[in-house]
């Protein structure tokens, strides 16, 4: 199987994903003090095998996602509600009704990028794989 342009997107995604969400695991969980300490790499060990395997299936099968606008929309969303988030907390604001609402408006964000990355996985990969495969005679 050749690469084509539209896989540079997903070669993209799993290079830079994981960097950015390890930013993002250190940030909310304002892990920057741990230096000398096992916690960090117990966490980040975990994190980081987590991160880089979504990321590369993500990668791998981002030539299956056909309309990028959602996920884009609902991506940059969730981004923007967590620097808001981490923005509240240096602040000291972080445990306020505004953060707490914030930080619940990010489940369903999280949730509908999801789904929306796992119907179009099924609807442009699976689904055709399955039909040719049933309309293959039978030996």
């Amino acid at each position: 199987m050749r690469f084509q342009k539209r896989d540079l997107i997903g070669i993209s995604f799993a290079t830079i994903a994981p960097m950015l969400a390890m930013w993002l695991v250190l940030s909310a969980f304002e892990l920057w003090d741990f230096h000398d300490t096992s916690m960090l790499g117990a966490v980040l060990g975990g994190v980081a095998v987590n991160i880089a395997i979504s990321a590369g299936i993500l990668g791998a099968f981002s030539r299956f996602i056909k309309s990028w606008d959602w996920i884009g929309g609902l991506g940059i969303t969730l981004f923007a509600a967590i620097s808001l988030i981490v923005i509240l907390q240096r602040t000291g604001h972080g445990s306020g009704l505004p953060a707490n609402l914030i930080k619940i408006l990010c489940v369903p964000l999280f949730l509908g990028l999801n789904i929306n990355i796992v119907v179009q996985l099924v609807k442009n990969g699976i689904d055709p794989w399955l039909l040719r495969k049933s309309s293959a005679a039978p030996e």
